[in-house]
């Protein structure tokens, strides 16, 4: 149950990511390059994350002995394509204030994601 809302994540954070957008956009003072910067954050937590459950599913199903290996490469891969999408963003802004909503669109599929599996837990859902 627990790999179906995971799966399922991935339709409900598509719900999620327009309205952060224009909350955003709203509480910005109507700055497109904000929204558009979470929507990018948004947009790059969604890819890294569908790549991180594709290689490690295609793992454990051909060499599972290699999960931790495989675990390993996806957080660094990850976490490098975090900091040069950051990098890229301060180097066109050349302000810090330009980087907190992209911070906060990584976060975009963890807070669905947690979100899904409290909805989940309290209406029993994880038991199955």
């Amino acid at each position: 149950m627990t790999e179906k809302i995971f799966l399922k994540t991935f339709i409900y954070v598509w719900i999620y990511i327009p309205i952060g957008f224009f909350i955003v956009f709203f509480v910005t003072g109507n700055n497109w390059n904000m929204a558009l910067n979470f929507l990018l954050g948004s947009l790059v937590s969604i890819m890294l994350m569908s790549h991180n459950y594709k290689t490690t599913m295609k793992t454990a199903h051909q060499d599972h002995l290699n999960l931790k290996s495989r675990a390993l490469k996806n957080y660094f891969f990850r976490y490098f394509f975090y900091i040069l999408i950051l990098a890229i963003t301060l180097l066109k802004f050349e302000d810090y204030r330009y980087l907190i909503p992209v911070f906060i669109g990584f976060t975009t599929f963890k807070v669905v994601m947690m979100i899904s599996f409290a909805i989940a837990n309290i209406g029993g859902g994880l038991d199955d």
